[in-house]
């Protein structure tokens, strides 16, 4: 029997996407006002559906579960296969949450504000529908349609080198896709008979297949492993592919970047960690070396990048590749306690990331720039705020100490199951990395002084105190990893099952 939860969860917010399209130019209700609720009401309608699914699952089974399933194009065995387990409950938790506070976070947006929603709502809908999607074509279809409404966001809305961050944006997004797409059919023609479904490639033992090309025999599964793993690297930002997205964090709107790194970046390692754990199991264990490898120099070069950041919003993407790396180790560890913390990392760095992008987007908005630390004789344009707004300080506080792993909040939790799983396997690989991550506290830190301690600056009286709708979007996020900080048992349960089912496969 079908269970049509998630189809509600992923079709929800594009019924505001039509209702954007074809909302009258003058009701008697302000256009934009309607606007905007219309955005915030189909939005949080398609997160309650995925809150009720996280809610009501069994946390004893490694089994998918709320499954759906019909043929959508019979005759090339491509079917509407949808499902949630483990592995991908806590990332519909997290687009569960940060899209709401995304579209309240552009609740004043003047220019072309329909534009916007609808295209953070066909992202909310592309992204869900990645995570649940349990055919391979269904989830190359809404992964590679997630691509196209960053390219009007950042085109759009972005600052003054836009259409060349959008441009570089999508290039790299198309290329990216048409990896992930070549890998696609290379498994389709390998197994026999021929398939899109996960459940049944799991079990076509594609280590044993092979094809030809120019007149050469090749095995399948490493083939096909590399351009899934080229083509989501350039999606994701893995070093050294990731000279686009430094160049989006500096152009494009706060909330359309958290977008990018709080979100879409971790549906794309999702991806990676559900086709190669699935399908690749015997590749996968031969290239765990290169992929720690890869997730250290992550790792180094992104804190190292982050230490030379003077602004706000460069900081925070260099965190995030480091970040990246972290949970490139875990899910490579091949230990339980790694892989859960790689998973659960996910969602706290997701929160953490969506937390401090939003808070510098504020401050951008209050000041006219983010930029925190001075020039080589200049001094400080900040300093002291906390004074002046006492719970934006706290706030960011917050989201600083949670994206650095301090006790209490959730980057502690999946980053100490990271260490404790990596450690038998790879020590002097995670020694480097946790001692890289020290500069992450250095720079934090920095930034922390700068802005809020110290004596006033000539701009800090721009930074006024947090208002009643930014409250009710930042309050949120602090909370969560609070309680993914304070009680993480609910949802390392719902990850465990899953987690050892994927390891058997690889052991």
């Amino acid at each position: 029997m079908n269970n049509h939860l998630i189809s509600l969860m992923v079709l929800l917010p594009l019924i505001g996407v039509i209702f954007q399209a074809f909302l009258p130019k003058r009701t008697g209700v302000s256009s934009e006002s309607l606007s905007r609720w219309a955005a915030l009401v189909t939005s949080l309608a398609g997160s309650i559906f995925g809150f009720i699914l996280i809610a009501t699952m069994s946390r004893q089974t490694p089994e998918l579960q709320a499954v759906e399933s019909f043929s959508w194009v019979g005759a090339y065995a491509i079917s509407y296969e949808v499902g949630i387990d483990g592995l991908s409950a806590l990332l519909v938790l997290l687009v569960a949450i940060v899209f709401p506070i995304l579209i309240a976070a552009e609740w004043n947006q003047k220019n072309g504000s329909r534009g916007m929603y609808a295209l953070f709502l066909i992202l909310q809908s592309t992204l869900a529908g990645a995570l649940c999607a349990q055919d391979l074509f269904l989830q190359f279809f809404f992964w590679a349609v997630s691509a196209l409404p960053f390219y009007f966001l950042v085109g759009i809305w972005g600052g003054e080198q836009r259409e060349n961050s959008a441009s570089r944006l999508i290039s790299v997004s198309s290329i990216g896709n048409a990896f992930v797409l070549a890998a696609l059919i290379l498994i389709y023609y390998a197994a026999d008979p021929h398939t899109f479904s996960l459940r049944e490639l799991a079990n076509s033992r594609l280590a044993e297949k092979n094809f030809e090309i120019f007149e050469h025999r090749l095995s399948v599964a490493p083939v096909a492993f590399g351009l899934l793993a080229a083509g989501l690297g350039l999606r994701t930002a893995v070093w050294p592919f990731h000279g686009w997205f430094t160049g989006v964090a500096k152009e494009a709107p706060a909330s359309v970047f958290v977008a990018l790194c709080g979100a879409t970046i971790p549906v794309g390692v999702y991806i990676f960690i559900r086709l190669a754990y699935s399908l690749f199991p015997e590749t996968l264990v031969a290239s765990v070396g290169w992929i720690i490898a890869v997730g250290v120099l992550n790792v180094a070069v992104g804190m190292v990048s982050a230490v030379a950041q003077r602004d706000l919003r460069l900081l925070l993407a260099f965190f995030c590749i480091s970040e990246m790396g972290f949970i490139l180790i875990g899910l490579a560890s091949l230990n339980p306690a790694g892989m859960v913390g790689a998973v659960y990392q996910q969602l706290s760095l997701g929160l953490g990331l969506a937390g401090f992008g939003l808070f510098s987007g504020i401050i951008t908005e209050r000041a006219g720039h983010s930029v925190f630390l001075p020039e080589d004789g200049e001094t400080s344009k900040f300093g002291g705020v906390a004074m002046r707004a006492p719970l934006i300080a706290v706030i960011a506080g917050a989201f600083t100490v949670s994206l650095l792993g301090f006790p209490g909040f959730g980057g502690f939790v999946g980053k100490t199951l990271v260490y404790l799983g990596s450690y038998p396997g790879y020590p002097v690989p995670l020694v480097i990395a946790i001692v890289t991550m020290l500069l992450a506290t250095y720079c934090l830190f920095t930034m922390y002084r700068q802005m809020f301690l110290g004596h006033a600056g000539a701009e800090s009286e721009k930074v006024l105190d947090l208002g009643i709708r930014e409250r009710s979007y930042l309050l949120p996020l602090v909370l969560a990893l609070l309680i993914c900080g304070i009680y993480p048992k609910p949802l390392l349960e719902l990850v465990r099952p899953t987690v050892l089912t994927l390891l058997s496969l690889v052991k």
